[in-house]
């Protein structure tokens, strides 16, 4: 008896772009479904977040920004984030170094 086993490794997830759509009714979210992945919306706010891959993004926008029921479009910043280890370090070298002078300025000010 043998396991049946898909070999996955050479799948690779496709690169996706994070864009947010505005809308005048957040009744008009269900017409947004063909274009991508719906991962958010609001109701207070009126706004949808989608998944789109990222080689149809600018195709997608132009295509959103056309429609009537849509107020306006613009691409999450997340993916312009950076989560190096050398970049947290910097971040935190620089915490540091601002903490330290907030204290020897407090420590002046109590003498």
């Amino acid at each position: 008896m043998s396991l049946v086993f898909k070999d996955e490794s050479n799948n690779k997830m496709t690169a996706r772009t994070q864009i947010i759509v505005w809308l005048y009714q957040i009744s008009d979210q269900y017409k947004l479904r063909r274009f991508g992945n719906i991962i958010y919306f609001s109701r207070k706010n009126k706004y949808v977040v989608l998944y789109v891959s990222s080689e149809y993004a600018s195709k997608v926008i132009t295509e959103l920004k056309s429609k009537n029921y849509v107020q306006s479009v613009e691409t999450s910043k997340t993916n312009k984030l950076d989560f190096s280890a050398e970049h947290e370090e910097k971040m935190m070298r620089e915490l540091k170094e601002e903490a330290e002078k907030l204290r020897e300025e407090n420590e002046d000010l109590r003498v």
